[in-house]
């Protein structure tokens, strides 16, 4: 059963979250937050081979998706 996503979960999530982490707060898919770090769309930082994404990236980008959705209604 999927996890219910509030803004609470959001509060307390870390500053800096794992892929599997950012997948599951914004409801994409792994691969698909995998392709925004490729692509430069995430602030991420390497620890120990992994990448870290920026919960407040990982926002903006959410943020900047809803303003789209809207605009095209």
């Amino acid at each position: 059963m999927p996890r219910v996503v509030t803004l609470v979960t959001w509060a307390f999530a870390p500053e800096w979250l794992t892929v599997e982490e950012a997948a599951e707060l914004s409801g994409h898919d792994p691969e698909v937050i995998r392709e925004l770090i490729e692509d430069g769309t995430l602030e991420t930082r390497e620890e120990g081979g992994v990448y870290l994404i920026e919960k407040a990236s990982l926002r903006e980008f959410q943020e900047v998706l809803l303003m789209l959705r809207q605009l095209m209604e």
